[in-house]
C-alpha cells in the first residue's frame, strides 16, 4: 500500500514549512507548495527527501486566482493517486503599499473607501476564497476515494485560520474578516465530510514568529527609536503577562498541533486556538498594559 499523501499550501516558509516537515517525519508523501518561493520550496523538498525518505513534490500556484486551488489539488491527486490530508495555510496580511512602496495602515474609522477595497480584495481572494476552493476540491476528491472503499479511511482537511477572528486590531480588521469567514467554511464542510469519515477543522494560531510577523509594527522602541516588529511587540506583551505561556509561538508549535488535529477521527467542525492562552477571557483587551509591563521588565533586567 502506498504512503499517505498530504498537501500543505504556503509551505515554502514559516508555519507551512514546519507543517510539511512534520507530516514528512510521520511518513507522509508531501506536496511543498509555493507562490513566489520556488527556490526555498525546492530546498525544503530536498531536505525532506534526504531526512525522511518520502516523496516531496514541489508545486507552484497563485491561490488567489480562481482555478489555481482546484488545479493544485488535481495535480496532487494525479501524482500520488490519493489525498489523505489537505492543510490550507497560505495567507497574507491586509496591508497594501502606497505609490512610494510603503505599507499604509489606517484605523477602521479612517480607511478611505478605495484603500479598503484594495485591502479586502487582497485578503479575501487568497485567505478566504483560495482556502475555500482548496477545501471544496479536496473534500470532493476525498469523498470520491471514500466511495471506493468498503470501510472508508479517515481523511482530514485542516484550515489554518487565526485568533484574529475574535482578537482584532483596528488596522487589521480586513485580515480578521477573511479568517473569520473560514470558520463558517469549516462548519459547513464538516457536515458534508462526516458521513465519509472525513474530518474538517480549523487551527487558529496566535502570534507566531514567522516572516509574516517580522514586518514593522508602527510602534517605536522608546530606548532606541527603532521600530519594533510585530513579533517583538507580542513577545513583550507575552513577557508582560498577556497570556499564561510567556512567549509567542514558534512554527513548530503549530506544526505539531496541525499533525495532531488531523489524526483525530472523532473531532470535526472545531475551531481551536493554539495561542499560548492569549484569547483566554480578559486577556487581549488589555494588550497595551501587558506591552508596557513587558517593556518595563526588559528595561530593568
Amino acid at each position: 500500500m502506498s504512503r499517505p499523501a498530504c498537501l500543505v499550501t504556503g509551505s515554502s516558509s514559516g508555519i507551512g514549512a514546519a507543517i510539511v516537515r512534520q507530516f514528512a517525519a510521520q511518513g507522509y508523501d508531501v506536496v511543498v507548495h509555493y507562490n513566489a518561493g520556488a527556490e526555498r520550496a525546492a530546498q525544503i523538498a530536498d531536505t525532506i527527501r534526504a531526512e525522511h525518505g518520502v516523496e516531496a513534490l514541489v508545486l507552484g500556484a497563485d491561490l488567489s486566482q480562481p482555478e489555481a486551488a482546484f488545479d493544485l489539488v488535481d495535480r496532487t491527486l494525479a501524482h500520488f493517486g490519493r489525498l489523505d490530508v489537505a492543510v490550507s495555510n497560505s495567507g497574507v496580511a491586509n496591508y497594501v503599499a502606497d505609490e512610494q512602496g510603503q505599507l499604509v495602515r489606517y484605523r477602521f474609522s479612517d480607511t478611505p473607501v478605495d484603500h479598503l477595497a484594495k485591502e479586502m480584495d487582497r485578503v479575501l481572494s487568497l485567505n478566504l476564497m483560495g482556502a475555500y476552493r482548496l477545501a471544496q476540491r479536496a473534500l470532493k476528491h476525498m469523498m470520491d476515494q471514500a466511495a471506493q472503499e468498503a470501510a472508508p479511511l479517515h481523511r482530514s482537511i485542516l484550515l489554518i485560520t487565526s485568533i484574529s477572528d475574535i482578537a482584532p486590531e483596528s488596522t487589521r480588521i480586513p485580515y480578521g474578516v477573511s479568517k473569520a469567514g473560514l470558520n463558517h467554511v469549516v462548519v459547513g464542510a464538516a457536515f458534508d465530510g462526516g458521513p465519509h469519515n472525513i474530518t474538517v477543522n480549523a487551527l487558529r494560531p496566535g502570534v507566531v514568529d514567522t516572516p509574516l510577523t517580522s514586518r514593522p509594527s508602527g510602534v517605536e522602541d522608546p530606548q532606541s527609536g527603532r521600530e519594533f516588529t510585530v513579533a517583538e511587540i507580542y513577545g513583550l506583551m507575552a513577557a508582560g503577562g498577556s497570556q499564561p505561556i510567556r512567549r509567542i509561538g514558534r512554527p513548530e508549535d503549530i506544526a505539531f498541533a496541525a499533525y495532531a488535529f488531523t489524526q483525530i477521527p472523532y473531532m470535526t467542525g472545531q475551531l481551536i486556538a493554539v495561542d499560548g492562552g492569549f484569547t483566554l477571557p480578559g486577556n487581549f483587551p488589555n494588550r497595551d498594559v501587558f506591552f508596557q509591563e513587558g517593556l518595563r521588565q526588559r528595561q530593568s533586567s
